[in-house]
C-alpha cells in the first residue's frame, strides 16, 4: 500500500507543501524515508527538490496523486524541521530558506554510527582545574539532571563577560563534560582551530557544515553562523562565543540570527545554553531574562520585547565573569586621545598622539571608516562636534545649517558650546590619509580596504589599494611562516581582519562610530576595539590601543578603558527603551516593489492597533512593536502580494 507524504519544495517563493505518494519501493530503498528525507518531485512539469514534512498525509478522495520520482538522500532531523517552521515565524521568511543551511551541500546517503565521547579522560590532559566563575557559569545541577529535563523546560540562557584576550578552552572544557554540545563562533578559522583542538585532546568532534554526516553522531559539533542548523541528536550544552558579533546575523532576508536559533533550540532540548562574549549584548540580556514562545506555543510564554528596562538592567549585573584582574589583563591598554586639546596646526586627522605613535618603531594598524567624504563636523574654535542633543547622533551640515539623520528637524550652524558659527568638515579618507601619513612616517604604508589581503604592492606609493567591490583573494599555499617585520597599515574596518597581530592599533575618527546614524552605533564601536584588543594582545603583551576622539567621555570609550562594558550596558539598556529600539521594541524594515500592497495589507490586519507603521522614507516602512509576538503574528498573517519583497525584522543596521 503506497503512504501519501507532504513535501515542501525547495522553492521559497511557494512556501507551501504538497501531497504524494511514496512508492513502496522508495521505503525500502538504501536511504530511509523519514521526516526531513530530501527527495526529487515534479511540480507544474519541473524536477524539483524537497523535504519531507509529514508521514500519513490524509489523500484526497477526487484526486489522482503524483508519485516522488526519487529519494536523494539524507536531509535534516525531524526536530531541525519543525525548528525551521519556528524560525520562518521568528524572521518572516520561508521554510525552504532555512532548510537549505540544515541540509548537507553534498548528497548523504546514510549516517555514521554513535562513537565513543572518550570523556573526561581526552580534555583533563589540558585542564583538569577549572576556573570557579566557569563552573558557575553551570550551576551546581548535574549533567545527568541536565539529560532528563523536559523538552521545552523553563531554562534560560546564561551570560557569560569574558575578556577579548582571554581563553575560551575552559569554558568548551567545561561544555564537553557536561555531554553532547554545540559550539558557534563568528569566523571559520576560530571555528577549525577549536575543532582541531577538541580533536586533539581525543573529543569526537564534527566541523560543520564540512562534516555533516559527522554532526549526527559527534560528541562536540563546532561551528559558525550555519551550525546553529547542524544535525545534532538531543543537546545537553550550547555555546555561543562572541554572541555579539555580526557575523552571527545573516545579512540578507530572513535577517535570522544563530545566536537566537541556539537558545530556542537549548530550550527544546532542556539544554544549558551559554552566550559568552567580552561585552553581553542588550539582546543577549533580554534572551537570558524571558522564555522564548512560537507561532504555536501557549500564550503565556513570550519572547517579545516587554519584560521591562529594569528587569534587563538587572540581568546586566548578574552576567557572570572571570575575576576583576583576570579581566582587567584580559584587555590592553586603551589610550584616548582627545582631538578638542590639539594644536589646529597638526592637522584635520593626525593629533601629537598620533603621530608619536606612526613615527614607532612597531607594526601600527590604523583604522578609518571612510573611503570618501563623511558628514561629520565640528567647531572650528572649540573643536566639539555636532551632534544631537536628544539621540547623541552627528548632525548634517549642509549649507550653514544643521539636519538632524533621524528626525529631520533642521536649524542653524550654531555651536552649543561656545556659540561659535564656524565649523569643518571631517572629509579625508583613506586614500589621502595614506598619502600623508607615509610622508609624516617615513615608511611604506600598507593599503587595506573591503576584501583586500594587506600586500606591499598596495602601499600608497605603488600599485592602487583595492577597493570595496574587490573579490577575497583566492586561497594560497601556506608557505614556511617568517619573521614578521614592522609595518604600518591604514584601511577601513577589514584590516583589523587581515593583519594577523600589531604591536598597536589606532583609530583615526572614532567619532565617526559613535555617532553613526544607527541605533546600535554604540555596540558596533565596542565591537571595533574588542577586535583591535585582539589583535594586539592582552595588557601584559603591551601591546596598545589610541582612540582619536573629540567625545573622550563617551561611556563605550570609558568601558573600553576600565576593561569592564557594565555601566555602558545600563547606560545604553536605558536609552533603548526610552527611544523605542531593539530589543526594548520590535521592528521590521518592509521594502521592495512589492512593499506598499504588503503594507496595506499589514495596516488592515486585526493587530493593526498595536503597530506604529512609518514611511516611507527612501523606500523604506518601519513596522514597529512592543510586543514582538504581535509584530511577528501580524507579519505572518498579512498577505504577500507578488513582487520583489524584503522584509528585516531587527536588522543590525537600522
Amino acid at each position: 500500500m503506497q503512504r501519501a507524504v507532504q513535501v515542501l519544495v525547495d522553492e521559497p517563493a511557494i512556501d507551501r507543501e504538497f501531497t504524494y505518494l511514496l512508492p513502496p519501493e522508495l521505503v525500502s530503498g538504501r536511504v530511509p524515508v523519514t521526516v526531513g528525507t530530501i527527495v526529487r518531485v515534479v511540480l507544474n512539469r519541473r524536477r524539483l527538490r524537497g523535504w519531507v514534512t509529514e508521514f500519513d498525509a490524509p489523500v484526497p478522495a477526487d484526486l489522482e496523486l503524483a508519485s516522488i520520482s526519487s529519494v536523494v538522500g539524507v536531509g535534516p532531523p525531524p526536530h531541525v524541521v519543525d525548528l525551521a517552521r519556528w524560525a520562518a515565524w521568528r524572521w518572516a521568511g520561508t521554510r525552504a530558506h532555512f532548510l537549505r543551511t540544515a541540509s548537507p551541500e553534498r548528497v548523504v546517503k546514510g549516517l555514521p554510527t554513535s562513537r565513543p565521547a572518550n570523556l573526561p579522560n581526552g580534555v583533563s590532559d589540558e585542564g583538569t582545574d577549572t576556573p570557579e566563575w566557569v563552573r558557575d557559569a553551570f550551576g551546581a545541577e548535574s549533567a545527568a539532571d541536565a539529560v532528563s529535563r523536559p523538552v521545552g523546560g523553563d531554562r534560560l540562557p546564561t551570560v557569560v563577560r569574558l575578556g577579548p584576550c582571554a581563553d575560551e578552552w575552559p569554558l568548551v572544557v567545561e561544555a564537553m563534560r557536561h555531554g553532547r554540545s554545540l559550539v558557534l563562533v563568528p569566523t571559520v578559522a576560530w571555528a577549525a582551530r577549536l575543532a582541531g583542538r577538541l580533536r586533539q585532546a581525543g573529543v569526537s568532534t564534527a566541523l560543520f557544515p564540512r562534516d555533516w554526516a559527522g554532526a549526527a553522531s559527534a560528541h562536540a559539533v563546532v561551528g559558525t553562523r550555519a551550525g546553529a542548523w547542524a544535525p545534532c541528536g538531543r543537546l545537553d550544552v550550547v555555546v555561543v562565543l562572541d554572541e555579539h558579533d555580526e557575523a552571527c546575523q545573516q545579512e540578507a532576508a530572513p535577517t535570522w540570527n544563530a545566536r537566537d536559533v541556539a537558545v530556542e533550540r537549548a530550550r527544546r532540548d532542556g539544554a544549558r545554553c551559554l552566550l559568552v562574549g567580552p561585552m553581553p549584548s542588550p539582546d543577549a540580556l533580554v534572551l537570558g531574562g524571558r522564555a522564548a514562545g512560537g507561532p504555536d506555543a501557549d500564550p503565556e510564554p513570550d519572547i517579545g520585547p516587554d519584560s521591562g528596562v529594569g528587569s534587563v538592567a538587572m540581568a546586566a549585573s548578574a552576567v557572570i565573569a572571570a575575576a576583576r584582574p583576570d579581566e582587567w589583563e584580559a584587555w590592553p591598554r586603551v589610550q584616548i586621545a582627545d582631538r578638542r586639546q590639539d594644536d589646529p596646526a597638526t592637522g584635520e586627522w593626525c593629533g601629537e598622539a598620533l603621530a608619536e605613535l606612526l613615527r614607532s618603531d612597531g607594526t601600527v594598524v590604523c583604522v578609518l571608516n571612510r573611503a570618501g567624504r563623511a558628514r561629520l563636523a565640528y567647531c572650528a574654535s572649540c573643536g566639539e562636534l555636532a551632534r544631537s542633543g536628544l539621540t547623541g547622533r552627528a548632525l548634517r551640515l549642509e549649507k550653514q545649517q544643521f539636519t538632524d539623520p533621524d528626525s529631520g528637524d533642521v536649524r542653524p550652524a550654531v555651536c552649543e558650546f561656545c556659540g561659535a558659527t564656524k565649523f569643518r568638515r571631517a572629509r579625508v579618507g583613506v586614500k589621502g590619509v595614506a598619502e600623508e601619513m607615509e610622508r609624516l612616517a617615513r615608511r611604506p604604508v600598507i593599503q587595506v580596504v573591503g576584501g583586500a589581503a594587506p600586500d606591499a604592492a598596495s602601499s600608497s606609493s605603488g600599485s592602487r589599494a583595492a577597493d570595496d567591490d574587490a573579490e577575497p583573494p583566492r586561497r594560497r599555499r601556506r608557505s614556511r611562516p617568517q619573521s614578521r617585520q614592522p609595518a604600518l597599515y591604514i584601511g577601513t574596518e577589514a584590516v583589523l581582519h587581515r593583519v594577523p597581530s600589531a604591536d598597536a592599533v589606532a583609530f583615526v575618527d572614532f567619532d565617526q562610530e559613535l555617532t553613526a546614524p544607527r541605533y546600535r552605533a554604540g555596540e558596533e564601536a565596542f565591537a571595533l576595539l574588542v577586535r583591535a584588543a585582539r589583535l594586539v594582545g592582552p595588557r601584559s603583551g603591551g601591546g596598545s590601543i589610541l582612540v582619536q576622539t573629540r567625545l573622550p567621555g563617551h561611556p563605550v570609550l570609558a568601558a573600553a578603558a576600565e576593561a569592564d562594558p557594565s555601566d555602558w550596558l545600563r547606560a545604553e539598556i536605558e536609552r533603548r527603551s526610552a527611544m523605542r529600539q531593539p530589543p526594548a521594541a520590535a521592528w521590521a524594515l518592509v521594502s521592495g516593489a512589492a512593499a506598499p500592497g504588503y503594507v496595506e495589507n499589514l495596516s488592515a490586519d486585526i493587530h493593526t492597533g498595536e503597530l506604529d507603521i512609518a514611511g516611507p522614507a527612501d523606500g523604506i516602512w518601519r513596522i514597529r512593536s512592543d510586543n514582538q509576538n504581535v509584530l511577528l503574528d501580524a507579519l505572518a498573517a498579512a498577505e504577500r502580494p507578488s513582487g520583489r519583497l524584503r522584509v528585516a525584522v531587527d536588522p543590525l543596521r537600522a
